[in-house]
């Protein structure tokens, strides 16, 4: 579907509560880590109508600003769908066993890789990442010097963490998704993250029974908002189970084939206002503020 139609479950009555959960990474902000003015009039707009605002996103709760929570966001479903918690209220925490990080890492070693094991409390860099991601991962050296800031006081040494997932950077000669799915310990799967550095592909490592759309049941099931009154928002691989799941699936940009084949609608890309123009296109305020 494209970004001209609208489902007919978008449509619903008015006023009725939706639970909207919205990624990251090229949904609420762009490469440069810039939050839209359209999609921050548009969030307030969906909030003073009722609707119920949470982070979805593959990033763990160090990863996640404060600037971007305090947009109206009450809860998180993080780390890809191995956290969730709204207020103080977690509701899920797992974390992969010790011989899984130890297999994973050594997999990383052995492609050269740069990597990050991630964890709602806990962040384990490798060597050399923090030099290597920062200044890499947007159009200016300067516009992940945040995520840094945001995560050092949670970094611990890989060895004795306690880990959600983890995200990884590989050569692209090296960057095989066959050789990397085939070394993985039983029950995980590896996608193709959406935020680039350097041309090294970046890979998450999931394990096969979480997801984005596990997170979104565990917040529905707490705050009493049935999956029919969802809308979840998203723009890569990681977010195609979420938006398959929701009752209205939106895609921002059509880049990612696999998520564009379960949507409901397909909007614009983040820079030009596809979120706003999401929740419009959702139902949840009448109209998409005007890009600045």
């Amino acid at each position: 579907m494209r970004d001209t139609d609208v489902p007919a479950q978008a449509r619903n009555e008015a006023g009725s509560p939706r639970a909207v959960f919205v990624d990251i990474d090229g949904t609420l902000c762009d490469s440069r880590q810039r939050v839209p003015d359209s999609a921050i009039r548009a969030l307030a707009q969906a909030r003073e109508r009722g609707h119920r605002l949470f982070v979805c996103t593959g990033r763990s709760v160090p990863e996640v600003y404060p600037r971007f929570v305090d947009l109206g966001f009450e809860g998180i479903v993080g780390g890809a769908g191995g956290y969730a918690a709204v207020g103080n209220k977690v509701l899920l925490d797992e974390r992969m066993p010790r011989e899984h990080v130890d297999v994973l890492t050594a997999l990383w070693e052995d492609l050269d890789a740069f990597f990050i094991w991630q964890g709602p409390d806990q962040m384990g860099p490798s060597e050399g990442y923090l030099d290597f991601f920062v200044p890499r991962a947007g159009k200016h050296p300067e516009d992940w010097i945040e995520y840094a800031q945001s995560i050092s006081p949670f970094i611990v040494d890989i060895d004795g963490g306690a880990f959600t997932k983890v995200t990884a950077y590989v050569p692209p000669d090296k960057a095989s998704l066959e050789r990397v799915s085939a070394a993985l310990p039983e029950g995980y799967r590896a996608i193709i993250g959406s935020v680039g550095a350097a041309g090294y592909v970046p890979f998450e490592i999931i394990p096969d029974h979480l997801s984005k759309a596990v997170g979104i049941q565990a917040v529905c099931k707490h705050v009493g908002i049935a999956l029919s009154d969802t809308v979840a928002i998203g723009d890569s691989n990681n977010d195609v189970e979420a938006v398959a799941r929701a009752a209205v699936g939106i895609s921002i940009g059509g880049g990612c084939d696999d998520l564009v084949a379960v949507a409901d609608i397909v909007a614009p890309a983040v820079g030009q206002g596809g979120l706003a123009w999401a929740l419009a296109a959702a139902g949840l305020i009448d109209e998409a503020p005007t890009p600045a």
